[in-house]
Protein backbone atom coordinates (compact mmCIF):
# COMPACT_ATOMS: atom_id res chain seq x y z
CA UNK A 1 0.00 0.00 0.00
CA UNK A 2 1.10 3.60 -0.46
CA UNK A 3 1.70 5.64 1.85
CA UNK A 4 -0.40 8.96 3.13
CA UNK A 5 2.14 11.36 1.82
CA UNK A 6 1.94 9.66 -2.04
CA UNK A 7 -1.75 8.69 -1.56
CA UNK A 8 -2.01 11.90 -0.95
CA UNK A 9 -0.39 13.21 -4.24
CA UNK A 10 -2.24 11.40 -6.25
CA UNK A 11 -5.25 12.85 -4.70
CA UNK A 12 -3.60 15.94 -5.33
CA UNK A 13 -3.95 15.29 -9.63
CA UNK A 14 -6.85 13.78 -9.62
CA UNK A 15 -9.16 16.94 -8.05
CA UNK A 16 -6.63 19.18 -10.18
CA UNK A 17 -8.32 17.06 -13.04
CA UNK A 18 -11.40 16.31 -11.74
CA UNK A 19 -13.32 18.77 -14.13
CA UNK A 20 -11.02 18.19 -17.35
CA UNK A 21 -13.55 16.19 -19.42
CA UNK A 22 -16.50 18.43 -18.83
CA UNK A 23 -16.89 21.00 -22.14
CA UNK A 24 -16.78 24.74 -21.50
CA UNK A 25 -20.25 26.13 -20.61
CA UNK A 26 -21.70 27.81 -23.86
CA UNK A 27 -24.30 30.25 -23.54
CA UNK A 28 -26.47 31.75 -26.22
CA UNK A 29 -24.66 35.53 -26.19
CA UNK A 30 -20.56 34.71 -26.42
CA UNK A 31 -18.76 37.36 -24.59
CA UNK A 32 -15.74 39.14 -25.21
CA UNK A 33 -12.79 37.83 -24.05
CA UNK A 34 -10.18 39.41 -22.48
CA UNK A 35 -9.02 41.39 -19.26
CA UNK A 36 -11.59 43.46 -17.06
CA UNK A 37 -11.73 45.33 -13.89
CA UNK A 38 -11.88 43.54 -10.60
CA UNK A 39 -14.30 44.55 -7.73
CA UNK A 40 -11.08 43.55 -5.54
CA UNK A 41 -7.75 45.18 -5.67
CA UNK A 42 -4.25 43.81 -3.30
CA UNK A 43 -3.90 45.50 -0.03
CA UNK A 44 -1.04 47.83 0.07
CA UNK A 45 -1.05 48.02 3.56
CA UNK A 46 -0.04 44.03 4.06
CA UNK A 47 1.24 43.38 0.95
CA UNK A 48 -1.45 40.92 0.25
CA UNK A 49 0.08 38.29 3.07
CA UNK A 50 -2.77 39.21 5.64
CA UNK A 51 -1.39 40.56 8.28
CA UNK A 52 1.04 43.30 9.13
CA UNK A 53 4.41 43.30 11.74
CA UNK A 54 3.94 44.77 15.10
CA UNK A 55 6.61 45.78 17.91
CA UNK A 56 5.49 42.68 19.67
CA UNK A 57 5.43 40.35 16.14
CA UNK A 58 2.57 40.03 13.43
CA UNK A 59 -1.15 41.22 13.95
CA UNK A 60 -4.37 40.94 11.28
CA UNK A 61 -4.17 43.39 9.16
CA UNK A 62 -7.51 45.90 9.44
CA UNK A 63 -7.28 47.32 5.93
CA UNK A 64 -8.25 43.98 4.15
CA UNK A 65 -9.53 41.95 7.69
CA UNK A 66 -6.79 39.51 6.88
CA UNK A 67 -7.73 38.63 3.54
CA UNK A 68 -4.90 40.19 1.17
CA UNK A 69 -7.44 42.26 -0.74
CA UNK A 70 -9.90 44.82 -0.35
CA UNK A 71 -12.64 46.88 -2.08
CA UNK A 72 -11.20 48.87 -4.88
CA UNK A 73 -11.95 52.48 -4.07
CA UNK A 74 -9.99 54.97 -6.22
CA UNK A 75 -7.25 52.84 -7.04
CA UNK A 76 -6.29 51.84 -10.76
CA UNK A 77 -8.07 49.04 -12.19
CA UNK A 78 -7.11 46.06 -11.67
CA UNK A 79 -7.32 42.31 -12.89
CA UNK A 80 -7.61 39.65 -10.42
CA UNK A 81 -7.32 36.81 -12.84
CA UNK A 82 -4.07 37.13 -13.87
CA UNK A 83 -2.68 39.48 -11.01
CA UNK A 84 -2.02 42.19 -13.01
CA UNK A 85 -3.17 46.19 -13.52
CA UNK A 86 -5.79 46.34 -16.09
CA UNK A 87 -3.39 48.29 -18.24
CA UNK A 88 -0.87 46.02 -17.88
CA UNK A 89 -3.67 43.17 -18.78
CA UNK A 90 -4.86 44.45 -21.86
CA UNK A 91 -1.28 44.54 -23.05
CA UNK A 92 -0.79 40.22 -23.04
CA UNK A 93 -1.69 38.23 -26.09
CA UNK A 94 -4.70 37.25 -26.32
CA UNK A 95 -5.54 33.17 -25.93
CA UNK A 96 -8.05 31.66 -29.07
CA UNK A 97 -10.84 29.93 -27.88
CA UNK A 98 -10.35 26.23 -27.30
CA UNK A 99 -12.56 23.72 -29.78
CA UNK A 100 -15.35 22.73 -28.24
CA UNK A 101 -16.61 19.34 -28.24
CA UNK A 102 -18.81 18.15 -30.36
CA UNK A 103 -21.49 14.98 -30.26
CA UNK A 104 -20.99 11.69 -31.16
CA UNK A 105 -24.68 10.59 -32.26
CA UNK A 106 -25.71 7.23 -30.26
CA UNK A 107 -22.76 7.33 -28.46
CA UNK A 108 -23.44 10.31 -26.45
CA UNK A 109 -21.41 13.41 -26.19
CA UNK A 110 -17.63 13.47 -26.64
CA UNK A 111 -17.52 14.65 -22.53
CA UNK A 112 -19.24 11.97 -21.62
CA UNK A 113 -16.96 9.48 -23.65
CA UNK A 114 -13.75 11.44 -22.46
CA UNK A 115 -15.08 11.29 -18.67
CA UNK A 116 -15.58 7.73 -19.12
CA UNK A 117 -11.99 7.23 -20.17
CA UNK A 118 -10.93 9.15 -16.77
CA UNK A 119 -13.30 7.36 -14.70
CA UNK A 120 -11.96 3.78 -15.74
CA UNK A 121 -8.28 4.46 -15.40
CA UNK A 122 -8.62 6.95 -12.42
CA UNK A 123 -10.18 6.76 -8.83
CA UNK A 124 -12.31 9.71 -9.96
CA UNK A 125 -16.25 8.53 -8.44
CA UNK A 126 -14.34 7.61 -5.18
CA UNK A 127 -12.68 11.29 -4.88
CA UNK A 128 -15.98 12.65 -6.30
CA UNK A 129 -17.92 10.66 -3.36
CA UNK A 130 -15.41 11.73 -0.53
CA UNK A 131 -15.17 15.29 -2.03
CA UNK A 132 -19.15 15.27 -1.38
CA UNK A 133 -18.07 13.98 2.46
CA UNK A 134 -15.82 16.78 2.79
CA UNK A 135 -18.27 19.13 2.14
CA UNK A 136 -20.53 17.69 5.43
CA UNK A 137 -18.06 17.16 8.04
CA UNK A 138 -15.57 20.29 6.91
CA UNK A 139 -17.08 22.83 4.56
CA UNK A 140 -14.48 25.38 4.77
CA UNK A 141 -11.94 22.56 3.81
CA UNK A 142 -14.16 21.83 1.27
CA UNK A 143 -14.80 25.28 -0.34
CA UNK A 144 -11.09 25.47 0.08
CA UNK A 145 -9.97 22.35 -2.19
CA UNK A 146 -13.48 22.76 -4.29
CA UNK A 147 -12.19 26.79 -5.04
CA UNK A 148 -8.56 26.42 -5.93
CA UNK A 149 -8.02 22.47 -6.61
CA UNK A 150 -10.88 21.49 -8.94
CA UNK A 151 -12.36 25.20 -9.97
CA UNK A 152 -8.91 26.03 -10.46
CA UNK A 153 -10.19 30.11 -9.34
CA UNK A 154 -7.36 32.76 -8.86
CA UNK A 155 -7.16 33.31 -5.08
CA UNK A 156 -4.05 34.42 -2.74
CA UNK A 157 -3.70 31.79 -0.39
CA UNK A 158 -2.19 32.41 3.27
CA UNK A 159 -0.23 30.56 5.13
CA UNK A 160 -3.13 29.47 6.96
CA UNK A 161 -5.45 28.49 4.10
CA UNK A 162 -2.60 26.47 2.58
CA UNK A 163 -2.40 24.55 5.56
CA UNK A 164 -6.07 23.95 5.81
CA UNK A 165 -5.98 23.23 2.13
CA UNK A 166 -2.95 20.06 2.71
CA UNK A 167 -5.57 18.89 5.62
CA UNK A 168 -8.76 18.32 3.36
CA UNK A 169 -6.22 16.35 0.64
CA UNK A 170 -5.07 14.62 3.60
CA UNK A 171 -8.41 13.92 5.02
CA UNK A 172 -9.70 12.54 1.51
CA UNK A 173 -6.46 10.15 0.89
CA UNK A 174 -7.11 8.76 3.97
CA UNK A 175 -9.95 7.39 3.19
CA UNK A 176 -9.11 6.07 0.18
CA UNK A 177 -6.78 3.02 0.91
CA UNK A 178 -6.22 2.68 -3.10
CA UNK A 179 -5.80 5.93 -5.33
CA UNK A 180 -5.53 4.96 -9.02
CA UNK A 181 -4.29 7.79 -11.63
CA UNK A 182 -4.05 7.78 -15.62
CA UNK A 183 -0.73 6.57 -16.14
CA UNK A 184 -0.94 10.27 -18.21
CA UNK A 185 -1.19 11.85 -15.01
CA UNK A 186 1.57 10.04 -13.58
CA UNK A 187 3.76 10.28 -15.96
CA UNK A 188 3.65 14.06 -15.76
CA UNK A 189 3.16 14.46 -12.31
CA UNK A 190 6.68 12.45 -12.06
CA UNK A 191 8.46 14.05 -14.63
CA UNK A 192 7.58 17.20 -12.45
CA UNK A 193 8.60 16.05 -9.44
CA UNK A 194 11.94 14.47 -10.01
CA UNK A 195 12.60 18.03 -11.75
CA UNK A 196 11.10 19.57 -8.03
CA UNK A 197 13.48 16.66 -6.39
CA UNK A 198 16.92 17.14 -8.45
CA UNK A 199 16.65 21.28 -8.31
CA UNK A 200 16.39 21.06 -4.31
CA UNK A 201 19.21 18.20 -3.97
CA UNK A 202 21.52 20.50 -6.20
CA UNK A 203 20.39 23.37 -3.88
CA UNK A 204 22.11 21.43 -1.02
CA UNK A 205 19.14 20.20 0.83
CA UNK A 206 19.45 16.74 2.36
CA UNK A 207 16.77 14.11 1.47
CA UNK A 208 15.14 14.11 4.22
CA UNK A 209 14.92 18.30 4.21
CA UNK A 210 13.80 17.90 0.39
CA UNK A 211 10.87 14.93 1.51
CA UNK A 212 9.47 17.53 4.42
CA UNK A 213 9.25 19.90 1.86
CA UNK A 214 7.33 17.99 -0.96
CA UNK A 215 5.35 16.07 1.13
CA UNK A 216 7.62 12.61 0.23
CA UNK A 217 8.99 9.90 1.80
CA UNK A 218 12.35 10.04 2.29
CA UNK A 219 12.88 6.67 0.64
CA UNK A 220 11.11 8.25 -2.36
CA UNK A 221 13.27 10.75 -2.56
CA UNK A 222 16.23 8.71 -2.56
CA UNK A 223 15.01 6.89 -5.02
CA UNK A 224 14.71 9.63 -7.60
CA UNK A 225 18.18 10.42 -6.84
CA UNK A 226 19.70 7.10 -7.60
CA UNK A 227 17.57 7.16 -10.70
CA UNK A 228 19.09 10.58 -11.40
CA UNK A 229 22.14 9.41 -10.69
CA UNK A 230 21.99 6.13 -12.86
CA UNK A 231 20.82 8.17 -16.02
CA UNK A 232 23.90 10.35 -15.42
CA UNK A 233 26.25 7.24 -15.46
CA UNK A 234 24.16 5.44 -18.29
CA UNK A 235 23.35 2.56 -16.42
CA UNK A 236 19.40 3.44 -17.64
CA UNK A 237 17.88 5.36 -20.86
CA UNK A 238 17.12 8.70 -20.42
Amino acid sequence: MLSLAERAQRVYLLLDTLNDPYPTPRGSIEPGSGPSPSRYVPCETCRRRGEVRVRAGWTLCLVCDGTGWKRREGEPPWDAYVELPLEEANELPRATSPPRLGPLGDGGEAWEALRARYDRHGSYREVRRHLDWLSLVHPSRYLLVRRVLVDHEPRALDRGAGHELRIGVVLIARRMPVVKVPGWLIERGNADQNRTVEGLAAAGMTPGQIARELGLTRESVQRKLRKKKQRANGAIPR
